[in-house]
C-alpha cells in the first residue's frame, strides 16, 4: 500500500474560481522570429457571476504588464493595484479597489511576452529544411490540455469556452495562420493603428516597422482554449475545395508546409477532400467553419492535433513521398487525417 504524508490537493482547489467567465478573446500576439521572442495583448470581455474585485486566471511561463479592468456599471477603468502569481497552479491574480458588481459585464486587458523556445508547447519555435533553414512558429496545446496558458494568459479550462478574435503581427516576408480565414493583412501604417493602443506603441519602438504586417482573423464560434491555434513562418500550400452534400456551399482546403517538403502533402490534401463529405453525410451536420487549414511541422511533440478549423501534426502523419512510399504509411496517414478531420464535430 502506498502511504504519503502530503495530503492529495483537492481538486476544486485547481479550478479557478467561478465568479467570472470570459466570453470572448481579443488576442494580438507579435511574432519576432530572428530574435526569437514573442510578445502581445489579450482582452477578454467578462460576464461577472459574482460580485468579485479580483480577476484570477491562467499564466505560466509568461512576463505580464500591467493589467486593467473596465466596467460599463463602474463608469470606470482601474489599473490593478496588486498582482500575485501562482506558480504551482500557474495563475495569476489581479485586485482592484472596486468590485464588478454581479451581472455587469467587464474587459481585463494584460500584454504579455516570452521566448520562442524549441520545447514544442505553448507557442514554440520549429525548423524545417536543409540545416534549419526555415524558421517558423506555431502552437501546440495537445500535449499538455492546459498549455494555452503558455501562449497568452486566459481562462484555461476546456468548459469555459469562449468566442476569439486573433490579429498577428510578424514579417511581411511571412504568412500568417490561424483556426479562421484572415479577414484583412497589410502592411503596418502608424495611421492605421488606434491611437496609444498596445499595437501602435509596440511599432513605435521599432526601428523597421515597414517591414511587418498585421493579419487580422475573423471571429471563431465559441471555442475552449485549448483548440485555438496560430502560427508564422515562411509556408507554402496546396489547395483543393470540397462541396457540402448538406447546402452545396464549396469550402478551401489547404494543407500548409514549409517549400522543400510541400510536394509531398498532396496524398493527405486529397484524403481530407475525400473524408469530408462523408463526415457530413454520416452525422447529418455540416461542417461548421469556412475553411479547413492543414499545417505539416518538423518539430511537433504529438502525431496530430485537431485544433478547430487549422489542424497541426509531424510530418511524418501527413507527408508522403510518392517515389518511395509503401501501402503501410498510406494507411497511416489516411488514418491520421480522417481521425483529426472528425474532431471537427
Amino acid at each position: 500500500m502506498l502511504s504519503s504524508d502530503t495530503p492529495p490537493q483537492d481538486p476544486t482547489e485547481l479550478r479557478l474560481p467561478t465568479d467570472l467567465k470570459p466570453t470572448h478573446y481579443d488576442i494580438t500576439v507579435w511574432t519576432d522570429l530572428e530574435n526569437n521572442t514573442f510578445e502581445g495583448i489579450v482582452h477578454v470581455d467578462l460576464q461577472v457571476i459574482k460580485e468579485t474585485s479580483k480577476v484570477v486566471l491562467h499564466t505560466a511561463s509568461l512576463e505580464l504588464g500591467g493589467a486593467s479592468l473596465h466596467s460599463d456599471a463602474l463608469q470606470s477603468v482601474q489599473d490593478a493595484h496588486t498582482r500575485e502569481f501562482d506558480d504551482k497552479n500557474e495563475r495569476g491574480i489581479f485586485s482592484f479597489d472596486k468590485a464588478l458588481p454581479a451581472g455587469s459585464k467587464a474587459r481585463f486587458s494584460v500584454p504579455f511576452k516570452g521566448p520562442l523556445t524549441g520545447d514544442m508547447l505553448g507557442y514554440y519555435r520549429s525548423t524545417g529544411g536543409k540545416d534549419g533553414e526555415f524558421k517558423y512558429t506555431l502552437t501546440q496545446f495537445e500535449a499538455s490540455p492546459t498549455a494555452a496558458r503558455r501562449a497568452f494568459p486566459c481562462w484555461d479550462e476546456p468548459l469555459l469556452k469562449a468566442t476569439v478574435a486573433v490579429t498577428l503581427v510578424s514579417r511581411v516576408n511571412s504568412v500568417n495562420l490561424s483556426n479562421m480565414p484572415a479577414i484583412s493583412e497589410e502592411v503596418y501604417k502608424p495611421e492605421s493603428a488606434e491611437k496609444d493602443s498596445w499595437l501602435a506603441k509596440k511599432m513605435a519602438s521599432l526601428s523597421d516597422a515597414g517591414q511587418w504586417k498585421v493579419t487580422k482573423f475573423e471571429t471563431t464560434p465559441p471555442v475552449s482554449t485549448y483548440l485555438i491555434a496560430y502560427a508564422n513562418g515562411p509556408f507554402v500550400y496546396l489547395e483543393d475545395s470540397y462541396k457540402s452534400p448538406l447546402s452545396g456551399k464549396v469550402r478551401s482546403l489547404r494543407i500548409y508546409t514549409t517549400p522543400d517538403v510541400i510536394s509531398q502533402a498532396q496524398f493527405a490534401l486529397d484524403i481530407k477532400r475525400k473524408v469530408l463529405p462523408l463526415y457530413e453525410e454520416v452525422f447529418d451536420i455540416e461542417y461548421p467553419l469556412p475553411k479547413l487549414d492543414t499545417l505539416v511541422a518538423s518539430d511537433f511533440d504529438s502525431g496530430a492535433m485537431e485544433n478547430w478549423g487549422l489542424i497541426t501534426g509531424r510530418t511524418t502523419a501527413f507527408l508522403l513521398d510518392p517515389a518511395s512510399a509503401d501501402i503501410h504509411s498510406k494507411q497511416n496517414i489516411a488514418t491520421t487525417q480522417s481521425h483529426e478531420v472528425a474532431h471537427m464535430w
